[in-house]
């Protein structure tokens, strides 16, 4: 596993050099460009584009996909349009939302720390989406994340609930399994012997 991951982090770095190809060159203004594309691109460009990046989220943005205000956000360092687009959906039961102010929260990321809000967040969304299969992978890394929260807390207690959920659900080995897969679909050949 220590392979895998080591192997994952140097082509993330080794791909800094070829920023070029993977900031592919599209016309912003062409009325064709998909929403997906208009993402990526906002997405890539803050990592390889930074001069272009508040342009592209913000056409992210006018097509529907409001997490581009956190790129934004990332980048000018002032998350309060996100903040207050993450309440405005988390109202109206979005798990996206629900789920970015419970991050928010927990990391302190725009907003002063606040592990009893994240903790309350977290069991909202999972309160609302615990039995549906498509949110299955976020239910987990949600006990995840609470189990670490409890921790934190010193609430071993609760931890140890959310523990017993995840040893139960087989989510390390569903996470190494796409860990791999994402690898593969890369390129990346992967040395069994270790």
């Amino acid at each position: 596993m220590k392979k895998l991951i080591s192997t994952f982090i140097t082509l993330i770095l080794c791909s800094y050099s070829f920023a070029g190809t993977l900031f592919p060159k599209h016309d912003i203004n062409d009325p064709k460009l998909s929403k997906n594309i208009v993402m990526q691109q906002c997405q890539k460009s803050l990592m390889y584009a930074p001069g272009q990046l508040e342009k592209w989220c913000e056409k992210a943005y006018e097509m529907g996909y409001w997490q581009a205000l956190e790129v934004i956000s990332l980048h000018t360092n002032d998350g309060s349009r996100y903040i207050t687009e993450a309440q405005r959906h988390a109202e109206n039961g979005d798990p996206d939302g629900i789920l970015a102010l419970a991050f928010v929260y927990e990391s302190g990321r725009f907003v002063t720390q606040n592990l009893h809000r994240s903790i309350a967040l977290y069991n909202q969304y999972l309160n609302e989406n615990q039995g549906i299969e498509e949110e299955k992978m976020r239910v987990n890394r949600t006990h995840e994340a609470l189990y670490l929260i409890y921790t934190e807390l010193g609430d071993f207690e609760k931890a140890a609930e959310q523990k017993r959920f995840l040893d139960g659900s087989n989510y390390t080995e569903s996470k190494e399994a796409i860990l791999k897969k994402q690898i593969q679909e890369a390129g990346i050949s992967i040395d069994s012997e270790q």
